[in-house]
């Protein structure tokens, strides 16, 4: 049987040769320092442009955004979209070994699990994530896609979504400008 003091000394023991080490090394990396800033509670606002002529589509929603072991960013989106609800959870992380931003996002109301790969761009510091994904209308065929998380200060993010066109600029969609709602800085780390 598994007491609750040898957990805490395996643990303790984890620390001491070396694993804490590890964990204390990612909480001051670049990487962790920008999704501890894309954590917390926010109101959001986006606006999508669904194809030429159409009129954009509004969206409303709260997000919930928590960091698991000072690594790992969990959000769940809730909101209505043309009067229908509609939950999302983003999951994004940072692969050391690969040197880049990893993540997947899945929505109640489509059937792809989106896969992200990513980098911070050191001029803007904004992430840059790429995905692969059906086309809007045609779920037989599939193009690239990019999403660009900017922060703005500590109360305020952007994310601009892009596809890929067949003329291969990017076209920017959809923009989902979020509020942070309560203080600055409780990031909600669970170790």
């Amino acid at each position: 049987m598994i007491t609750r003091a040898t957990v805490i000394g395996l643990l303790t023991l984890t620390a001491l040769i070396g694993g804490g080490d590890e964990l204390a090394g990612v909480q001051s990396s670049e990487p962790t320092k920008f999704l501890r800033g894309l954590s917390g509670e926010w109101s959001v606002v986006a606006e999508a442009r669904l194809g030429p002529g159409q009129d954009p589509v509004r969206t409303e929603s709260r997000e919930t955004a928590r960091l698991i072991g000072g690594r790992w960013l969990v959000a769940e989106s809730s909101g209505t979209a043309r009067g229908a609800p509609f939950t999302s959870i983003l999951t994004l992380g940072y692969d050391d070994f690969a040197e880049r931003f990893i993540g997947t996002w899945i929505s109640g109301r489509q059937a792809h699990l989106w896969s992200y790969r990513g980098t911070l761009d050191a001029s803007s510091g904004s992430l840059v994530l790429e995905t692969e994904g059906p086309i809007h209308g045609d779920p037989t065929r599939t193009t690239r896609y990019r999403e660009v998380i900017e922060l703005d200060g500590p109360d305020r993010k952007v994310v601009r979504s892009m596809i890929l066109g067949p003329d291969g600029a990017w076209f920017e969609f959809q923009r989902a400008e979020f509020v942070r709602l309560g203080p600055a800085g409780l990031p909600g780390v669970e170790p």
